[in-house]
């Protein structure tokens, strides 16, 4: 039998999904509210399966997820549930090589077929999902080949503005005039294909400069 460890912070979800899954056979070895327990929990009882909320409150499924990762360790497998389609947070868990994905609105029907495949060894990643990670993906390469390389002053321009710093503040942190990081802030902009600070921060994340 396989044994499961559940974390979400809302109750109803938390016990309906328990409920579930007993049903069909599964024992549910924990039922967490939050991260933290979530992380203790997987040490005390060594499940073989962990479904995890992706923001599950303390130590989120990501976390949790990138520290069994760290580690190396075999179990327990990591199924992440999600609530919405959260590109960066997404991408990031198949990138940590999730073994499910599941839509939160889609649990009812698509959970049970999700841990049965997981448990055989075979990732499983909702249709849905895996059609926004590889668009997403996709354009993540498709900017990174057409940007051109930013000079270091350019770099450290787009950094500051991408964290939200007005023109201003970011002069006053490099010691330039206020016209001085509107030039450099104009050549970021044409080399990254870019027209406002909130495309530019999304492409600074892209390409880690945030």
């Amino acid at each position: 039998m396989t044994r499961l460890l559940l974390a979400d912070d809302h109750p109803i979800v938390l016990e309906g999904l328990a409920a579930l899954l007993q049903a069909e056979g599964f024992d549910i070895v924990a039922r967490c509210p939050n991260g933290d327990a979530a992380t203790a929990a997987i040490a005390t009882h060594d499940p073989d399966i962990a479904v995890l909320d992706i923001q599950v409150p303390g130590a989120s499924g990501l976390a949790i997820l990138r520290g069994i990762r760290s580690r190396g360790a075999a179990r327990p497998k990591v199924i992440i549930l999600t609530a919405s389609l959260d590109q960066n947070q997404i991408v990031e868990a198949v990138e940590l090589e999730a073994d499910g994905l599941v839509l939160k609105e889609q649990v009812a029907d698509r959970i049970v077929e999700c841990i049965e495949n997981v448990a055989s060894g075979v990732q499983w990643i909702d249709n849905d999902v895996l059609k926004r990670v590889i668009g997403d993906l996709a354009r993540r390469e498709a900017r990174a080949v057409a940007t051109k390389p930013l000079s270091a002053r350019e770099t450290e321009v787009a950094r500051l503005a991408a964290r939200g710093l007005r023109n201003r503040d970011i002069g006053q942190a490099l010691g330039l005039t206020e016209s001085t990081v509107k030039m450099h802030m104009g050549n970021a902009f044409d080399k990254l294909g870019v027209s406002s600070r909130a495309e530019l921060a999304a492409m600074a994340r892209d390409l880690g400069l945030a």
